[in-house]
């Protein structure tokens, strides 16, 4: 991506983005939360990053469960300010940061799980996979959701919300076996490869890689 002043995510305000992801021809915002659920469910992670944490969609999961580190990383301060308000009080151990994934520099060996859904796709893939295995405890966990190819829509769907147009010259697809070839040259090994559906034909990778 980008410098920060030109990036997309900057411009979107969180109500069209919520607007957008929640529509009836999108419906994934719902999905990225089932999908956030299952995972905290299968690996019980003590310490968990979630990279573009937007105003914490899904983060209702974490009320009532035990973390010793919980951080969230989005680029667009209006939003972790609106994750503050709705579970800093809530979630124990939270930390939200506002930064740049492609400049963000974290401690090694930190994180139980690190969950990335629909991130790759705005990011230098090779370089923040890098970080990624940096910032995992030895076994600790990759959890991804990669954007897959659609022949009846547009990587950025048709809504209402114009806003969020201003993604279409930026969002690159990450094609899942190349994503899963680099991921394994870094020792993250695929553990789990599940291909969603959503009924507006949207088609989704979800995968989780062992450190």
């Amino acid at each position: 991506m980008k410098g920060e002043m030109e990036n997309p995510w900057l411009q979107i305000p969180l109500e069209d983005y919520e607007g957008h992801m929640s529509a009836s021809n999108v419906q994934q915002l719902q999905m990225l939360d089932v999908v956030f659920e299952d995972i905290l469910n299968e690996f019980s992670p003590k310490s968990l990053c979630v990279l573009g944490a937007t105003a914490g969609n899904g983060f209702q999961h974490l009320i009532q469960r035990t973390f010793n580190r919980v951080v969230g990383i989005d680029i667009n301060f209006k939003y972790t300010a609106e994750c503050r308000a709705w579970f800093i009080q809530d979630v124990p151990n939270l930390q939200l940061i506002c930064a740049d994934l492609n400049e963000l520099e974290l401690t090694d060996s930190i994180f139980d799980l690190i969950h990335a859904a629909l991130i790759f796709e705005y990011v230098d893939v090779e370089k923040l996979l890098s970080k990624i295995y940096r910032w995992l405890k030895p076994d600790g966990r990759l959890s991804v959701v990669l954007q897959l190819p659609c022949e009846n829509s547009a990587a950025v769907s048709e809504t209402q919300y114009q806003s969020v147009k201003v993604l279409e010259p930026f969002i690159k697809l990450v094609e899942p076996d190349e994503f899963k070839r680099k991921a394994e040259e870094l020792q993250l090994i695929c553990e789990e490869k599940t291909e969603i559906i959503l009924s507006t034909g949207k088609r989704f990778i979800k995968a989780y890689f062992k450190k």
